[in-house]
């Protein structure tokens, strides 16, 4: 007999809902998708259930009356922590990170997190975040009053204050597509331009809000296939009778999908920019620091200078970070074979770039990519 299982994930996501769907498909399940929970009633009687449980109290009812039932339920989210259930979800402080080591490869020190609201999961994407570098945090929840929160004009006010006090260049971090889309609004309104001032990195990679802004929008992977398919993998265990497990299932963030919103180094120095889109132009070619002095008519000695004193590090660290950063890019974000990304980064050979990358991270770039997957 074929195992009954039913989805209950509002708002619905298609990344989540396929990798259910693909697991229930392999096991054969009867898979029941349910959406809009807190206007339909829930009737239905089968096995297990995965549940992105939120406020709305229809579909927190309906958990709770399955759950004394013995049914078992998987929660793909951690917005519910007092309704103790297994859960498999992003891992939120690794989005943080990735978003603060996406901003470092880009040389920003001037960070922001910004959301309309706040939780759980924006209180751990921001420790993510700010672990290792510190972070202003703009929440409209916490500095509006609650009156005009839905005042379009009063949030402008608020935002546009917010966005001409700040330091240049400035790089955010947004809680999701939505509030990426709502601060960029601001940022042209405001006459502060994207990304030359203002990076704006989202979560969520929703191509339908990132493709259609005026500057498409860089956002990361949250890997959400991956954890519908988890999820619906636990929720199989435990319908056999297996335990639970001690804490929630962590997936990791699939990497950054990189638009146009954050394509762009923050520099001050003029000469420092070009010799930066030099190294970016040319990464795929064998260079040095000979070949960007020569291209910016100056000696060797004026461009590591300049790049010391406005980087903190070489002109020839410099190429090699941007190299490997590139590496990690195509890796994440891409099929590409060591070999192709090896001639696609300057690397002369495939072992080339393979002891560089264990030299610089401790692992091989299949390893890396296997991890972040």
């Amino acid at each position: 007999m074929r195992e009954k299982v039913l989805a209950m994930v509002s708002p619905m996501s298609a990344a989540r809902i396929a990798g259910i769907a693909r697991y229930a498909h392999e096991q054969g399940w009867h898979l029941m998708i349910q959406d809009r929970l807190g206007y339909h009633p829930l009737a239905w009687d089968g096995n297990g259930v995965i549940a992105a449980l939120r406020s709305d109290p229809v579909s927190v009812d309906a958990v709770k009356r399955l759950m004394k039932r013995g049914i078992p339920v998987v929660d793909l989210t951690i917005s519910r922590p007092d309704i103790k259930v297994p859960r498999v979800m992003s891992d939120h402080t690794a989005i943080g990170r990735l978003a603060a080591e996406h901003f470092a490869e880009r040389n920003f020190r001037n960070i922001v997190w910004f959301s309309t609201g706040w939780g759980k999961v924006q209180e751990l994407r921001y420790l993510g975040l700010t672990e290792r570098t510190p972070a202003a945090r703009w929440v409209a929840e916490e500095e509006m009053p609650k009156t005009r929160r839905n005042d379009w004009d009063a949030f402008l006010r608020w935002l546009s204050s917010k966005l001409k006090a700040a330091p240049k260049p400035l790089a955010a971090l947004t809680y999701d597509e939505s509030d990426a889309a709502r601060l960029l609004d601001v940022a042209e309104r405001t006459g502060v331009s994207v990304p030359e001032e203002l990076a704006i990195l989202s979560i969520g990679n929703d191509p339908l809000i990132c493709e259609n802004q005026s500057v498409p929008l860089s956002s990361i992977d949250q890997n959400l296939e991956r954890g519908g398919y988890e999820a619906a993998s636990l929720l199989h265990r435990l319908m056999e009778g297996g335990r639970p497990p001690a804490s929630p299932i962590l997936v990791p963030p699939a990497g950054v999908v990189l638009r146009r919103s954050t394509d762009v180094i923050a520099v001050t120095d003029p000469l420092v920019r070009q010799g930066l889109k030099y190294i970016e132009a040319n990464l795929a070619t064998s260079f040095g620091a000979v070949q960007i002095a020569n291209a910016l008519g100056i000696t060797q000695n004026v461009l590591h200078k300049h790049f010391t004193a406005e980087l903190g590090r070489s002109v020839g660290k410099e190429i090699a970070r941007r190299r490997l950063a590139k590496v990690k890019l195509l890796l994440r974000n891409t099929k590409m074979s060591v070999s192709e990304i090896a001639a696609a980064t300057g690397f002369c050979t495939p072992s080339h770039l393979s002891n560089a990358f264990h030299a610089a991270t401790g692992t091989t770039p299949r390893a890396w990519r296997a991890k972040m997957m």
